[in-house]
Order: C-alpha cells, then sequence, then structure tokens
C-alpha cells in the first residue's frame, strides 16, 4: 500500500498533523518508536502543560529570539493562542490564564492535552515500536525503513523532536534524515537549562535557596540579556532568566570565560541608587538599608564582598559605597558550565528554515518531504512558546498536504 502521508513522531507537532489528515480522511500512519505517542508532551511544564500565552500574534513572534522569526508568522497568523484556546475547547478542554501570561489546562495536567490530541485519531493508523532507521526517495514518493517493517508513502512529515529528554525516546534522528538527504541544520545545543557555576558552590554557598522575583540578567560584555526570576542553587543558578539566557551562554562559553550580572534587589537600578543616596537614610545602619532592597541573606553577602562593616550610611566612604551600588545592581558570578542538551527543557538547532516553505513545511529540494516540530531550528523561550510552535506548524503542515491531495484527486 502505498499511503498519502506518514507522520514520524507522536509529540505535539506530529499528533496535530495527525489530527489534521485525520479530519480530512487522508491515507495516512504516524510512526512512533516508543510504546506510545506523548512522552515528552507529558513532562511540560511539570506535568501541567504550558500550552500557549496571552500574547497577540505579532507580539508573540517578535519576542522571539532568533533572526529567522518571520518564517513563523503563516503558521501563527492562522493558528495562534486564541486559535489554540478555541480548538482545545471544542475539544472539551478549556484553558486557564496564570500569572496574566501562561495558559494551562483547567485540569493541571498534561495528560489532559494528550487525551484531547488523541481522542479523535483513529488507533490502528498508530504503530508504535516502529522506529524509522531511514528514508529513501523513490519514483512517486518515499521508502521508510523501520525496526520492523518497510512503508511506502507520497509524503513523509518528519517530527521526531530534538534530542532534550532522551528518555523519552527523542533523539534527535530527524537531523540524520536531513544529512543523508543533503538538508542543511544547526546541531542541536542545549536551550533551556540550568547553569553550573563553582563560585556559587563554593564563595556563596550560603546563598542557595535564595531567590530574587524578578531581575535582569546580562552576559558581562555583550548586550545579551533575559528578564524573569532566579535562584541560586546548590550548583549554580536557574530560574526562568537563567532558562532563557542559558542557550546564549553556552554559545559564549565556545568563545571563553562568561560571567553573568544581575540586579539583586527587586528595585530597578534608579531606585536602588536613589535608596543609597537618599539623605532619610544616611543616619540608619548600612545592613538594615540593605535588607529593605534585598534579602537578608544577600544583605550581608554584599556587606561581605565590600569587605564594609555594618555602620551608619554616613560613616561609610563614598569608595565602599559605589563598591556595593555595583554588587546590588551588577552582582557578578562566573559561570563555568552548562547543563547537557541531553538534560536541557529544549533545545536550539534543527533543519534551517531557509531549507523550508513556511507556509507548507516542505523541503525547498525535496517535493514530498516536510519537517515540523522541534526538528527544525524553531524555539521559544519558556511561557507556552513551544507548544504552539508545534501545534501552528505541525497544523500548518498537514492542511497543505489535505490541498495537494485534493489536486491530485481532481487531475
Amino acid at each position: 500500500m502505498i499511503y498519502d502521508a506518514i507522520v514520524i513522531g507522536g509529540g505535539p507537532s506530529g499528533l496535530m498533523a495527525a489530527n489534521i489528515l485525520e479530519q480530512n480522511k487522508i491515507n495516512y500512519l504516524l510512526l512512533e518508536k516508543n510504546d506510545k505517542v506523548g512522552k515528552k508532551l507529558l513532562l511540560t511544564g511539570g506535568k501541567r502543560c504550558n500550552i500557549t500565552n496571552a500574547l497577540s500574534k505579532e507580539d508573540f513572534i517578535q519576542s522571539l529570539t532568533f533572526k529567522h522569526k518571520r518564517f513563523l508568522y503563516p503558521a501563527i497568523k492562522d493558528f495562534g493562542s486564541p486559535e489554540i484556546i478555541e480548538f482545545f475547547k471544542s475539544n472539551g478542554l478549556n484553558l486557564v490564564l496564570e500569572e496574566n501570561f501562561k495558559y494551562f489546562p483547567e485540569t493541571m495536567k498534561s495528560s489532559s492535552v494528550f487525551e484531547v490530541l488523541t481522542k479523535n485519531l483513529n488507533m490502528s493508523r498508530l504503530k508504535f515500536h516502529h522506529s524509522v532507521k531511514d528514508i529513501f526517495k523513490s519514483e512517486g514518493g518515499f521508502i521508510l525503513k523501520t525496526s520492523n517493517e518497510d512503508f511506502l508513502t507520497k509524503r513523509v512529515i518528519v517530527a521526531t523532536g530534538s534530542n532534550a529528554y532522551p528518555s523519552t525516546g527523542s533523539s534527535g534522528d530527524g537531523l540524520v534524515f536531513a544529512s543523508k538527504l543533503g538538508l542543511e541544520y544547526k546541531a542541536f545545543t542545549p536551550a533551556e537549562t540550568y547553569l553550573y557555576a563553582s563560585y556559587v558552590k563554593e564563595a556563596l554557598s550560603d546563598l542557595q535557596g535564595v531567590s530574587i522575583i524578578h531581575t535582569t540578567v546580562k552576559i558581562r560584555g555583550t548586550k545579551i540579556s533575559s528578564h524573569g526570576g532566579l535562584l541560586f542553587t546548590h550548583f549554580g543558578l536557574t530560574g526562568p532568566a537563567i532558562l532563557q539566557i542559558s542557550e546564549f551562554v553556552y554559545d559564549e562559553l565556545l568563545e571563553g570565560d562568561v560571567t553573568l550580572v544581575f540586579n539583586i534587589t527587586d528595585h530597578n537600578d534608579d531606585e536602588v541608587i536613589r535608596q543609597m543616596n537618599s539623605i532619610e537614610n544616611q543616619k540608619v545602619q548600612i545592613l538594615k538599608v540593605l535588607e529593605s532592597l534585598t534579602t537578608k541573606r544577600l544583605a550581608k553577602k554584599v556587606l561581605d564582598m565590600a569587605n564594609v562593616s555594618n555602620k551608619n550610611m554616613n560613616e561609610i566612604s563614598k569608595k565602599d559605597i559605589a563598591k556595593i551600588l555595583e554588587l546590588l545592581i551588577s552582582f557578578p558570578v562566573k559561570i563555568d558550565a552548562v547543563e547537557t542538551k541531553e538534560k536541557a527543557f529544549v533545545n536550539a538547532g534543527g533543519v534551517l528554515t531557509k531549507e523550508l516553505d513556511p507556509n507548507t513545511m516542505e523541503s525547498r529540494k525535496i517535493k514530498g518531504l516536510y519537517f515540523i516540530g522541534e526538528t527544525v531550528d524553531l524555539h521559544g523561550p519558556i511561557g507556552g512558546y513551544n507548544v504552539t510552535i508545534g501545534l501552528s506548524i505541525g497544523r500548518k503542515c498537514a492542511l497543505s498536504i489535505v490541498e495537494e491531495n485534493k489536486k491530485e484527486k481532481n487531475q
């Protein structure tokens, strides 16, 4: 039998593509190497699954950090946050807004998202324990060699994901296929992950567990920055701001040493400077002033690092005040390493977007070959970006196949 399309991989993007193919009665299969689909999806967002966010479609795209962000415009324009919310609602799952930004399933269980993405599928079209070993171009389509049998198909959708969370079966097979078929790609690297810092482990061990609710983290000597929460840990640093900047830290570490600097207060730089220079604080002990700006442990650490004793502000030299200010608004931490790509929440890299048509996700070089999901060099920060991207491009791809199939039948 020759199938109209075969989807390789049962993550969010592959499952959305399968839903569209099923809905339009396309003769398709979904091949999954695991014993079930959606393994990584079930771990997403602490097993709650942050599906999307509250940004407008334009703001969603503009907030992405990679240069080729406009590639996503056709997919997000047709199927952004409003449409995703409606899709799940129409399938019996309401999404709820958290922190005025993140949308989660009302059940707060990623399994509910999985159920919506699988309930309308004909399970006989899903082949488990079918690991695709190779893809060959043939006359009229493709031959897919799996661990069990070979399949013939007119079109193949590669949705194998990155190699983040290999315990879920993700091994980055899509880039192996892309390479063999002559498509350019960027190797996978860690994108959202923890940072290791021996300086924190040794010199700042008393700060382990201390968090900063909101700060700006910068890579010293560059214009690279991120915003959000930060947490000192037993191994280094984590938190939303750290996860967002980690992929850039990885790149900078390839070139040399990396030091992060960040404001350790919950106030902007100007407010910190104003408080430190205010007349009403001049007869107040420095530790008390610092504790009004940051946590007690950080306040004490700043005094220790500046080598300043706890006395009234007006008794401290301008030079020492300047040192304290510098620590408050540009606290330095030298980074040793980034967590491995295998343990990252998301990986950067994938098939280059210049190889694909943004309106179809089809290869510009090989007709009938499609790449979607994390297999493509498209990713966003934490906050529902990556599931949104996966769902939107999976849908876009499948709809283009539906149209191609209609044209074939009308010929």
